[in-house]
């Protein structure tokens, strides 16, 4: 459902989504009803170095969901997992992190990195698949909060049975370090920061019972990707793809947990005499700039600079001035959990 607020269009979708082309569970167009009934606006496919389900026409708007197509590469070693959307096939396994990398933006595809932070045990039985080479940087973008990622690190023998059953309760936010990384890159160009679901519904045995681990329904109710558009999604398939993939590139993105309540209503804006700019947009001069944050309901708003929180308040809306160049966010937080995510505005910078 397209929601318009101020200048712009807004709408939700899911990233990163596993079907049984590779280790997820159900057929796409399965997944697709399911993210529909949830209300998903566009919704993300990216199963292990497979394009089958591209290849036999299942790309395309399913009612109001656009279902992109891509898939998800790795080097040998099974790391430097890597979004790949729009590119012409599957590139050769033998490929290094850096060449697949540079060969999706020589083709034009756009590439984010999957889970590109991950401190689970080596030698664990669900082992980490962290973003290794950093000098493959030609990516757009990389997930800044990945659904999965969180809920395992955060697993032990103590507490299964309640992250099994209530998946969603252990989802606080990206981690600092994180953070810190994502701010850093775009210091240097525009690096969009997405929300990867990461969903495969896993089928669990327990005694002789099976359960079906964070189901999509489940997956697509919590962490949710956001584009903002200056008009509203194309109902013809090729150009609102265009129009998704350049939102993307442009970092006109936010992210949130839908869990602790519907981000419809946030904003992020920046104010520069009668000129009104978003996520991802770029303002000639901190002079006279203004900063502006609505959230959808009260909570704790900040206001971060080049990674220094510069404003905060529990309130519906915070604003502060733009007192110098830099590269601002916004975070809304309902006590300890992260809430919403905005990617940066580009002030004198």
């Amino acid at each position: 459902m397209k929601h318009r607020v101020g200048n712009f269009w807004y709408y939700t979708g899911a990233v990163h989504i596993h079907t049984t082309e590779s280790d997820g569970t159900r057929p796409l167009k399965q997944v697709v009803a399911i993210g529909r009934k949830v209300g998903l606006d566009f919704m993300m496919f990216s199963d292990h170095m497979g394009l089958s389900n591209r290849s036999a026409g299942l790309e395309g708007l399913y009612g109001g969901t656009l279902a992109l197509i891509g898939y998800e590469h790795n080097d040998a070693d099974d790391n430097n997992h890597y979004l790949i959307f729009g590119s012409p096939g599957i590139y050769p396994e033998h490929l290094s992190a850096r060449e697949y990398v540079q060969a999706a933006r020589s083709d034009g595809a756009l590439g984010i990195v999957a889970h590109p932070i991950e401190h689970r045990p080596r030698d664990s039985r669900y082992p980490p698949y962290p973003w290794m080479d950093w000098s493959a940087d030609q990516f757009d973008g990389l997930e800044i909060w990945n659904q999965m990622s969180e809920w395992m690190e955060k697993l032990t023998p103590f507490n299964k049975l309640a992250m099994l059953f209530s998946p969603r309760k252990s989802m606080v936010g990206p981690i600092d370090e994180m953070l810190h990384l994502w701010d850093s890159l775009n210091r240097t160009r525009r690096c969009v920061g997405v929300a990867g679901v990461d969903a495969h519904e896993f089928p669990v045995s327990i005694g002789p019972f099976t359960v079906r681990i964070f189901p999509y329904k489940v997956h697509f109710r919590c962490l949710r990707t956001q584009i903002i558009l200056d008009e509203p999604l194309a109902s013809e398939f090729a150009t609102a793809a265009s129009q998704l993939y350049n939102a993307l590139r442009r970092c006109r993105v936010y992210v949130s947990n839908v869990r602790w309540g519907d981000s419809h209503g946030f904003e992020f804006l920046a104010q520069a005499g009668d000129a009104v700019y978003s996520c991802g947009d770029s303002v000639p001069s901190h002079e006279g700039a203004k900063l502006l944050v609505r959230s959808p309901a009260r909570a704790l708003i900040r206001i971060v600079c080049d990674s220094r929180i510069i404003a905060e308040a529990r309130s519906r809306t915070l604003t502060c001035a733009a007192e110098r160049p830099g590269l601002y966010r916004a975070e809304v937080w309902k006590g300890h959990r992260g809430w919403i995510f905005s990617n940066h505005i580009r002030v004198g910078v």
